[in-house]
């Protein structure tokens, strides 16, 4: 989408005209919610699904996360589209661990790519937890040669100090 955003004239919550729905085959935003295992993570998420919801009922929500987080249930009861990725917990120390990282990001990547690809991402916005780095990844579109399209990222960090995938991403 060339790094912008695009949005009806008059801003998010208005009617697109004939000439401000112009290059896209369809007129709403497509959005990507990556963060998700703890409730600190998925809530701020859903907060901003229902904002984006109100300002425009177009605009298409699919939440990112894991079969392990509590996403798996929050985000259906909020009405929000879920995918569902492989998740990439980031070792904290030198352990056997960070040995398996690189093929288990690629995954989640790849994973994630076809996700953005599917919904038309227009916007990736990421919350942190094990699906935000991925995300931020695939969005940038990182080692992937069939994908040049890149997707612009949001970082939401609501904490004083940013976690882990935040300060990677």
């Amino acid at each position: 989408m060339n790094g912008a955003i695009k949005e009806p004239a008059g801003g998010l919550g208005a009617s697109p005209s004939p000439a401000g729905a112009a290059s896209s085959s369809r007129d709403s935003l497509s959005v990507v919610l990556a963060g998700g295992g703890t409730a600190g993570h998925v809530e701020p998420a859903m907060a901003v699904a229902d904002a984006l919801s109100a300002l425009d009922p177009r605009v298409r929500i699919t939440a990112l996360g894991t079969r392990r987080g509590l996403e798996t249930r929050l985000v259906p009861e909020r009405g929000y589209h879920l995918e569902l990725i492989t998740p990439v917990p980031l070792p904290r120390k030198l352990s056997g661990d960070l040995a398996r990282l690189p093929p288990r990001v690629w995954r989640a990547v790849r994973e994630t790519r076809a996700v953005l690809d599917a919904v038309d991402a227009d916007v990736v916005i990421g919350f942190g937890g094990y699906v935000a780095v991925p995300a931020y990844l695939a969005a940038r579109g990182f080692r992937l040669r069939r994908s040049r399209r890149r997707v612009p990222v949001v970082i939401h960090e609501a904490n004083a100090r940013a976690g882990l995938a935040n300060r990677v991403g």
